[in-house]
Order: structure tokens, then C-alpha cells, then sequence
């Protein structure tokens, strides 16, 4: 975390970014900055643009260009944190805005499947473990789309062998 009163950096953001960006096969990061204010106290307006990407900082952050630098960084990992969770909560319209689409769509026919939310919680909490544990984060290849597919796809197939098999087995969720 940065603290802006003192202006000192707990974390590596700038770091975290070039590992997020080598992780997925992206450009590294670069900083452009515009100073505003006096030269003896100035503020930076920091842009990072990585992979196809660009994030602006909301408003000038003060202090060296150093520390805007890592504030820059965070924020941007901020962004790409809360894009993650919506496309994984289902916000298609932010999905469709940040994530890159495949080129074929493959058709999905659709059947309805009644199932407790603390089941799919469960099938989803597996699902992620069983892909993490399969290709730890700092050597994974795949995009976040890619990533999140392959999550959504693994639960959904738990999820359906917990019903096939509670259904032989007579068991009914409440």
C-alpha cells in the first residue's frame, strides 16, 4: 500500500505491474508523466500504458515522480483487480468492454440448472484451486479471459457431476 500523507511506498506496484504483464504475455509498462505545480513542490500526472492498455491517475499525485510512478501502478492493478471481479460476477457490459472477444464463438446450448448458491460457491472455490494449483500464477500463459473460461467451464462441470452423482444418490438440496 502507498501512504500519500507521508508519501512512502509499502509495495512494489511498478514491479507487480511488469509481473502481471509478463505473466500475460503483454508489453511492459511505460510511464509518461506532466508535471503540475512549482518545481519545489510539484505534482505528476502519471499515464501507464501496458499491453494494449493505457491507465491515466485521476488527479495530479504529489511528490517525486518516483512515488507517482507507484501510485500509477497501483491504481492501474486496482483497475485490472475490479475488472476481474465483475467479468467473474457476470457484468457482461463491463466484460465486453474490457476483455478481448474470440474471434469464433463457440454456440452454447443452455439448460437450466437449479442449484444452491453456496453449491456453485463451493464448485467455484475448487475450480479455482484445482487451476491454480495446475499452473501456478507467476508461470500461467493464459489472458484473464482465457483464465476466467477455463475457470467458469471446471466449475460448471463440478457443479453437474455433484448433481449427477447426488441424483443416483437420492440426495435432494434444500
Amino acid at each position: 500500500m502507498a501512504d500519500l500523507a507521508t508519501g512512502e511506498i509499502l509495495e512494489n506496484y511498478k514491479g507487480l505491474l511488469i509481473q502481471y504483464c509478463q505473466e500475460r504475455g503483454l508489453s511492459q509498462p511505460t510511464y509518461t508523466e506532466t508535471q503540475h505545480g512549482p518545481a519545489d513542490a510539484p505534482s505528476w500526472q502519471v499515464t501507464v500504458a501496458y499491453g494494449d492498455r493505457t491507465y491515466e491517475t485521476s488527479k495530479p499525485v504529489p511528490g517525486s515522480k518516483k512515488f507517482a510512478h507507484q501510485i500509477a501502478a497501483q491504481q492501474a492493478l486496482a483497475e485490472i483487480d475490479s475488472r476481474r471481479e465483475n467479468f467473474l460476477a457476470g457484468d457482461t457490459a463491463e466484460s465486453l468492454m474490457t476483455l478481448p472477444v474470440p474471434h469464433t464463438a463457440p454456440t452454447l446450448t443452455h439448460t437450466a440448472l437449479e442449484v444452491p448458491i453456496s453449491l456453485v460457491s463451493s464448485a467455484l472455490t475448487i475450480a479455482n484451486e484445482r487451476l491454480t494449483t495446475s499452473q501456478p500464477t507467476r508461470y500461467r500463459t493464459l489472458t484473464d479471459a482465457e483464465f476466467s473460461q477455463k475457470l467458469s467451464k471446471l466449475t460448471l462441470e463440478i457443479v453437474r457431476n455433484l448433481l449427477e452423482t447426488a441424483e443416483q444418490q437420492q440426495i435432494t438440496f434444500q
